[in-house]
This record gives structure tokens, sequence and C-alpha cells, in this order.
């Protein structure tokens, strides 16, 4: 609990318990929320004292009255403040062709997990590129065919208001929400593909991230070499072709390596512990 109610004089006097918190970004959202505990003193004591049962529940989303309010905001202020471990950014674009001179990224997605590839915001970032007609009807004829397929083609030019700077700042103001500059890595299948695009067309995003990348394609590749009777079972992508199901399908097939044809750490302790003596050893041996 982040408030207790002690009787003087048959008076009752709340005192608030808060834990020490050692990020300053926290520090106004905590005072202001100390205020309103004062300044509204008596509806807070009346609501502990009638509503006990209530407050025994087990805790809800929804912001309740009293030291349950309290108790939600600062679960609030943690998780929005709370770094993500080790963070990834999923990104997948939809290009008029594969001519980086020449072509241009006309959708773009991102999705965010964290180190255990689990998703930390299920809706993600979802924009189109306006470019005119003119411009999209030079597009190869797989581009044409595909993208007016999935209908990617009609939402383009049913939205001319989304420039390319506009969707570079929302998407870099978006993955700000989340991770911090130069800690999240890349990821996607053959993602250094969308990375050279992003360097010309959203620098802001690809300077904001760290320089090293995860490629699930070059997994597949290893796998093929490594383990093909193994990837006769392998989970096929649906070939959509939107940026946001690639994305789903990416992390997906991550999941399927991490789980049938990598080893965890539990899985390798006994390797660990073997190797870990000599290593240290060498990393104090001097030069």
């Amino acid at each position: 609990m982040l408030s207790r109610v002690y009787r003087r004089s048959r008076l009752s006097i709340p005192f608030i318990r808060t834990r020490a918190f050692t990020m300053a970004d926290n520090e106004q959202s905590i005072k202001r929320v100390k205020l309103e505990q004062s300044d509204n003193t008596k509806k807070i004591v009346t609501t502990q004292i009638t509503t006990k049962k209530t407050d025994e529940k087990k805790l809800d989303n929804k912001p309740v009255e009293g030291g349950n309010a309290i108790q939600n905001e600062m679960r609030k202020i943690l998780k929005e403040k709370t770094p993500i471990w080790k963070p990834v950014v999923w990104i997948d674009c939809e290009m008029t062709g594969l001519n980086v001179l020449e072509d241009h990224i006309i959708e773009i997605c991102c999705i965010i997990t964290d180190g255990n590839f689990n998703i930390i915001d299920p809706e993600g970032f979802e924009a189109t590129v306006y470019y005119p007609k003119e411009t999209l009807d030079t597009m190869n004829q797989w581009c044409v065919n595909q993208h007016g397929k999935s209908g990617l083609t009609a939402k383009i030019l049913d939205n001319p208001s989304s420039t390319l700077q506009i969707v570079e700042t929302n998407l870099l103001e978006y993955i700000k929400k989340y991770v911090e500059p130069n800690k999240a890595v890349l990821a996607g299948n053959s993602v250094y593909m969308d990375k050279i695009f992003m360097m010309r067309e959203f620098p802001k995003v690809v300077d904001y991230l760290h320089y090293r990348l995860i490629d699930v394609s070059s997994i597949m590749e290893v796998g093929h070499r490594h383990n093909p009777e193994l990837m006769k079972v392998f989970p096929r992508k649906k070939g959509n072709h939107t940026a946001k199901s690639d994305i789903l399908e990416s992390i997906g097939q991550l999941k399927w390596y991490i789980k049938h044809y990598l080893k965890n750490e539990e899985e390798t302790r006994g390797l660990i512990d073997s190797l870990k003596p000599a290593v240290e050893a060498e990393a104090n041996t001097e030069p």
C-alpha cells in the first residue's frame, strides 16, 4: 500500500509512504500525486473507511478512488519509464521496387519487442507514404500487381497528406516512446534492404537505432545448409506482402528458430561451465 490512515484524537489523518525512485523524470509526477492526496483528504479518508471490501479486491486497470488511485498512478509512471530489456525494433517496408537510387518506400510498419521477442505494443506503427499516380505507374509489374491486389496503391493515393517527412517524424516519435537512443537493434527479414532505403529516406530513424541488425533470413540460410531436413518442416510465410503481416511473420519465424533450432542457456549450461575457466584465463593474460 502507498498510503495508511492513522487515528489521532478521533481524527483520520492520511500519511503517504512512497518508494524511493532514482529516475528524475518521475519527481514531478510523484509530487502531483501527493498534492492530489492532500487536496482531497476528506474524500480519500471517507473512501478508505467505507469501501474496505472493494479495496481488498484484485486491482484492474481502471483508476479507483483513495489509496488505490495513487497505486494506479505510480504503476503507470513505472510502466512508462522502465527501459525495455534489450529492445528490438522490427521494421518492414514496401517499396516501388528494389533500385535504391530510383525507387521509394511507400509503406512502413514498426513493431517493438523486448529481448525475449515479446511484442510491447500490438498496434505498432503503420503508415503509407504518398506518391502521385505518375510515380506509382512506373513500378515494375510485380509491384503493380501485388500492391494493387493488397489495396496498398489505393491507400497511398487516398492519403496525399502522408508525406515522407511527416511519416519519418511520426515514426521516430513512436520509437522514442519505448526505447532510448542507440539501444535498439533493427530486425526483420532481409532487413538490410529496408535499412538501405531508410538511410536515404528515413535517416533520422536509422541514426536513432543501434548499428547492428537481426536478420531472420540469415538464420534461414544457415539452416538450409546446416540442417536441411529441419528446414523442410519450417513454417512458410503466407506472402501477403503488407508491412505489418510481414513483420509478424518474421517474429514468428525467429521464435520458431529459437524453439526448434537454437539452443537456450539451460541447454548449453554444461558447455558454458566447461569453457568458462579457459575464457577467464585468457582474459586475464597480459598482452
